[in-house]
């Protein structure tokens, strides 16, 4: 899982990052309500499965990112607080929180529950996302989310099985930019974004790191858009 940690407490972000139980997550941390901004106002925050979020910032409220963050998505959120009421709780989880827990709390129990909710988040989401398939030699099981080959297993983002996914029901055909965009991020292309050429780049990785030669098969059509040669599963 790739994890947004918004905390400002530096031996609790350190603390998280040196005893998170699985090796395999990513935990990208900032301390601020301003350095937060960028991350969740632009298609950055796509890159993220989970976000951690504490309510009580040096320079914001945790709950107006919570607010900002639910206006244009549905990714999983724990807050976490050093105080609270039962009222202040309640309110969070009205504002679109998903989970809370209260300082001190078991590192290993915070990944538990964020874990819990992406598993669910995803089960959620079974448009076009079901199917498996092959890209040469590597597995794609989009209803779980992994690219896998024999027992290694590289994990996807919700945005990246949407790509993959696309690029595969419409495999052999060049599609364009536009329309992958369109299917991925819910929203018209602008040719000065690059945030798909950073996806597919990502993709792309993830298959090179199982299989060099199955990365191959995610092709680029220059001035165009994307291309997969697929074995149909």
């Amino acid at each position: 899982m790739d994890i947004l940690i918004i905390e400002d407490d530096v031996l609790i972000a350190k603390t998280m990052k040196s005893t998170w139980p699985v090796a395999g997550d990513t935990l990208q941390v900032v301390s601020t309500y301003a350095q937060s901004l960028s991350l969740i106002t632009g298609p950055e925050l796509m890159l993220f499965d989970a976000v951690v979020l504490d309510i009580h910032l040096p320079d914001g409220d945790g709950l107006g990112i919570l607010r900002t963050i639910r206006a244009h998505s549905t990714v999983p959120i724990v807050m976490i607080s050093g105080t609270g009421t039962p009222d202040t709780r309640a309110g969070v989880f009205d504002v679109g929180a998903d989970d809370y827990l209260m300082k001190p709390f078991s590192v290993r129990e915070l990944q538990a529950r964020v874990a819990r909710l992406v598993t669910v988040r995803k089960a959620a989401q079974p448009e076009g996302l079901t199917g498996a398939f092959l890209v040469d030699r590597v597995e794609c099981d989009l209803q779980i989310r992994h690219l896998i080959l024999g027992t290694a297993v590289e994990s996807l983002t919700d945005a990246e099985a949407r790509i993959l996914g696309y690029l595969h029901a419409n495999a052999g055909r060049t599609c364009s930019k536009s329309a992958i965009y369109k299917h991925a991020f819910f929203r018209a292309f602008n040719p000065a974004d690059k945030t798909l050429d950073v996806y597919v780049g990502r993709i792309r990785r993830k298959l090179s790191a199982l299989d060099a030669q199955s990365a191959l098969h995610l092709q680029t059509a220059r001035g165009v858009g994307y291309r997969l040669e697929a074995s149909q599963r």
